[in-house]
C-alpha cells in the first residue's frame, strides 16, 4: 500500500511540475506583443456585381440569437488570468484564508502529531499555504493549457434561486472563450491535486491519499460557501 501512495505522491508531484511549466510559458506567450497584419488591396469590383453581392449577403446572413442581458462574461486576457492568480496564491484574502484554516485545524489539534502552541500552529500555517499553492498552480496552468477561465465571476442576475445556483457553477464549471460553462477539470485537479500531494508527503505517515480526497471535497464544498459570500455579500 505504501508503494502505491508513494507512486501516486510522485504522479501528482508531476502534475504540478508539468502545469507550472505550462502556466509559465503561457504567461511569457501572453506579453509578447502581436505582429501586425496587413490586409492585402482587393480588386475594384464592378457596380452591378457589388449589388448583387449585396443582395445575396443580406439573404444569407444568419439570424444571430439575442444576447442574455443577464451575462455580462467577457474572457479575460493573459494578463488579468496572471494577476488573479498571483492575489489567488499571495494576495491579502488567500493568506487571511490560510491563517483561519490553521487556527481551526489548531482548535481541532489536527494532526495532533503537529502539537500546540507557535510551533503547531507555524507548521499548520505552512501546510495551509502549501495546499492552495499547488491548488492554485495546477489550476491555473491548466487554464492556460486549455485555454479556459477558471476564475470567479459575479452574476448580473436577480433573485436567490438564480443567484444561488451561479455560485453553485462558479464553484465547479469554468468559461471558454466563448463564454460557454464546461465541467472544470482546472479546478477539480487543482483542489485534489493540492490535498493529495500534501496527505502523501509532508503529512504524518497514518494519512494516505484517502484523506487527501477527503479534504479535497471539503476544500470544493467551503469554495462553495465563499462563492455565496462573493455573489450576494462582498466580491474581491
Amino acid at each position: 500500500m505504501k508503494r502505491v501512495c508513494a507512486g501516486l505522491a510522485k504522479y501528482t508531484i508531476g502534475i504540478l511540475a508539468v502545469s507550472f511549466v505550462i502556466a509559465f510559458f503561457a504567461h511569457v506567450q501572453g506579453q509578447e506583443p502581436a505582429s501586425p497584419v496587413t490586409a492585402s488591396p482587393q480588386p475594384a469590383r464592378p457596380a452591378a456585381e457589388t449589388v448583387g453581392a449585396k443582395a445575396d449577403d443580406t439573404i444569407a446572413a444568419p439570424v444571430k440569437p439575442k444576447p442574455d442581458p443577464f451575462d455580462t462574461y467577457v474572457f479575460p486576457t493573459h494578463r488579468e488570468r496572471f494577476d488573479r492568480y498571483v492575489k489567488d496564491t499571495v494576495g491579502p484574502f488567500r493568506l487571511a484564508r490560510t491563517a483561519a484554516a490553521a487556527g481551526l485545524d489548531q482548535w481541532h489539534d489536527s494532526p495532533e502529531e503537529w502539537g500546540q502552541g507557535m510551533k503547531g500552529y507555524g507548521k499548520r500555517f505552512a501546510s495551509s499555504f502549501g495546499r492552495s499553492a499547488i491548488q492554485q498552480t495546477v489550476t491555473y496552468g491548466l487554464d492556460e493549457a486549455l485555454s479556459v477561465d477558471s476564475g470567479f465571476h459575479r452574476s448580473g442576475r436577480e433573485g436567490f434561486g438564480p443567484r444561488l445556483k451561479h455560485a453553485f457553477l462558479e464553484t465547479i464549471t469554468s468559461r471558454t472563450k466563448s463564454g460557454n460553462r464546461i465541467l472544470s477539470a482546472p479546478k477539480l485537479a487543482g483542489v485534489y491535486t493540492g490535498a493529495i500531494v500534501a496527505t502523501e508527503t509532508w503529512y504524518p505517515e497514518r494519512y494516505s491519499y484517502k484523506d487527501g480526497l477527503r479534504m479535497g471535497t471539503g476544500t470544493l464544498l467551503t469554495n462553495f460557501g465563499i462563492n455565496i459570500v462573493r455573489e450576494f455579500f462582498i466580491n474581491w
